[in-house]
């Protein structure tokens, strides 16, 4: 029988985690984060994703967050302007065929 973790089990603090963490195997990590919800397993993504990140990429990927963002904004705002559908599929037939 695999003992399925409770929430109070989950929710270990971060030093307790990770001495629990190092004894298990992948396979058995594996298992624990396939039972989670999606919504906690797209958290863990973000937090595995930043411990990956040095702090340039990090920085880099805020500044390329930032224009779409003000882009948006614009869009929002009635400062910006989209190009219809009909030029928007042309333009990419017309890129595709290079």
């Amino acid at each position: 029988m695999v003992h399925r973790k409770t929430q109070r089990e989950r929710s270990l603090d971060d030093s307790n985690c990770l001495s629990y963490l190092s004894i298990m195997s992948v396979a058995a990590i594996q298992n624990e984060i396939l039972g989670l919800p999606a919504t906690e397993r797209a958290k863990l993504i973000d937090v595995l994703w930043d411990s990956l990140s040095s702090p340039e990429a990090k920085a880099r990927e805020a500044a390329w967050a930032e224009k779409p963002e003000r882009r948006i904004d614009a869009f929002d705002a009635g400062q910006l302007k989209a190009p219809d559908a009909q030029s928007v599929f042309s333009g990419l037939r017309r890129n595709l065929r290079k």
